[in-house]
């Protein structure tokens, strides 16, 4: 008897959870570049600053204090206040709130490297009926299989210019399946540690858990 394979509910993208995007405005890496410290890059080393801001009636933030620098000296907390006063825009901040804003430099930028945001916050995902319409179903096939793409994130936190960067089992189908599903990915403006996503490369990796039809109904 032919052995369809379906989804179980189980499958799950390997990435953080989908949430509200709360940034409207952010810098892009090429912005970022632009600002990074001439003695950080001239040593090729990345650095982290947190800040708190007031935020302003139209989303945007100012007086930002520097709380925190890593490392110190090099103008990271500087840089990261200019960044954040002149391109970072959010909504549902209450005007005069204090707001602790995260800003994280890579290194990639220093030494003018492509540009990987390491955390990306999830804005769209595919769904679970998504997947099921675009797992292989072959008689015999795997159970289950990983998939990630590397893709360039566009304006809005549109992805594009994705390819299949790993597939396992190989030859499966499952990377030109997901693949197929990439317009339906979009991260958020800044990512969890406080990176620019626009103008950066993003790592999306998913993992299918399949069971036979008979399987998966009970």
């Amino acid at each position: 008897m032919l052995r369809l394979l379906a989804l179980s509910a189980a499958a799950a993208l390997c990435a953080a959870p989908a949430v509200a995007q709360t940034f409207t405005a952010a810098p892009t890496a090429a912005e970022m570049a632009a600002v990074y410290p001439e003695k950080a890059k001239a040593q090729g080393v990345g650095g982290a600053v947190e800040l708190v801001c007031t935020a302003a009636r139209d989303g945007s933030f100012d007086d930002c204090a520097i709380l925190g620098e890593t490392p110190r000296g090099l103008g990271f907390g500087a840089a990261a206040r200019k960044l954040v006063e002149s391109k970072l825009r959010a909504t549902g901040v209450a005007k005069g709130a204090e707001t602790r804003i995260p800003i994280t430099f890579s290194a990639d930028l220093a030494r003018g490297d492509a540009f990987s945001v390491k955390t990306p916050v999830w804005t769209s995902l595919p769904t679970v009926a998504d997947l099921q319409a675009a797992a292989p179903k072959t008689e015999g096939g795997p159970n289950n299989a990983r998939v990630t793409l590397v893709c360039d994130v566009q304006a809005g936190g549109s992805l594009s210019g994705c390819s299949v960067d790993r597939e396992e089992p190989a030859g499966a189908g499952f990377g030109p399946a997901i693949l197929a599903l990439a317009p339906k990915f979009q991260v958020a403006l800044m990512s969890a540690e406080g990176m620019p996503t626009v103008g950066g490369k993003v790592r999306v990796p998913v993992r299918f858990d399949l069971k036979p039809v008979e399987q998966a109904a009970k």
